[in-house]
């Protein structure tokens, strides 16, 4: 299958991109800047802000994965804020209107969201059918999602993965989170008891091949592990992993108000999310267990 991607570069996409191609689809992106990558990619250009791409990408085009967004990892001032919900909302509207434009006929599109679309819980456990909540990532993911649902109106088979936290020493969460721990600092982050729905990157991205190659795969999916752990159990298990103590106290909530300012939400967030749904489509994660994740990624 010819599949174009949006966010190729980045960690989950050039990872996708990989396991895509070991497939045997042929796998183009879309880049502001296009050139030469490691993986022998066709780079096309679009611009989100001017609403200008090449419509040589769309050429025997026959599904799209769309990634691309604003990093959350950034500090939230007004202007991040706006590129975070501007970047995932009219990135997809222009990918809709070329594709309704150039009458494209794609057997699919797979979207990435995030788990963030639902509410903080301490206690529930989301499923994908549950409301969402009111705060600002809640707020891009259901209107990241509504322009994504635009391609069912094509009669375009639309899936949309709900994507929790990617476990990678090669970006994402982790880092961040492995490097006090390495200097000793290790600390669970305000109560630690909230719920962080990890999943490794190889089987994040096999979540992508799934939905791209499953014709039923169809609506919304929750892209975990299959289970949850608390900031305590993770920080714990990275600790282990990494054979260092964690001697210091948790860090207090208002201490990371002050350090991040609004971006503190990201991390004091509780999203117990369900991966049963897209275990009963047939996919089976490679890593079931944290440590086992964990250990592939700092031991191999």
């Amino acid at each position: 299958m010819i599949v174009l991607l949006s966010g190729g570069s980045g960690l989950v996409g050039t990872a996708l991109s990989a396991q895509l191609q070991a497939q045997g689809h042929e796998v183009r992106w879309l880049s502001r800047s296009p050139g030469k990558n490691d993986l022998d990619i066709q780079e096309y250009a679009w611009n989100v802000e001017s609403g200008k791409i090449d419509e040589a990408a769309f050429a025997d085009l026959e599904a799209i994965i769309n990634l691309a967004g604003a990093p959350i990892s950034d500090r939230w001032t007004p202007q991040h804020k706006s590129a975070i919900l501007r970047s995932r909302v009219d990135g997809t509207r222009l990918l809709f209107n070329t594709v309704q434009k150039l009458k494209t006929p794609l057997k699919a599109f797979i979207s990435a969201s995030a788990v963030g679309y639902y509410p903080n819980s301490f206690e529930q456990e989301f499923t994908e059918e549950d409301p969402p909540g009111s705060d600002f990532l809640s707020l891009v993911c259901q209107k990241w999602e509504q322009e994504a649902e635009n391609f069912q109106e094509l009669n375009i088979r639309t899936a949309i993965l709900r994507v929790g936290i990617v476990l990678s020493e090669k970006g994402g969460a982790l880092p961040k989170m492995a490097m006090p721990v390495k200097l000793g600092l290790g600390a669970p982050l305000a109560s630690g008891k909230q719920w962080m729905p990890w999943v490794h990157l190889q089987d994040l991205a096999a979540m992508f091949v799934h939905a791209l190659e499953n014709e039923k795969i169809k609506g919304v999916y929750n892209a975990v592990g299959p289970y949850n752990a608390t900031n305590a159990e993770l920080t714990s298990a990275i600790a282990k992993v990494l054979k260092r103590p964690l001697l210091l106290p948790k860090v207090p909530a208002f201490a990371l108000k002050l350090l991040l300012g609004e971006m503190a939400e990201t991390v004091l967030a509780s999203n117990k999310a369900s991966s049963a749904k897209i275990q009963k489509s047939g996919f089976r994660h490679e890593f079931q267990d944290l440590s086992q994740a964990l250990t592939a990624i700092y031991h191999n």
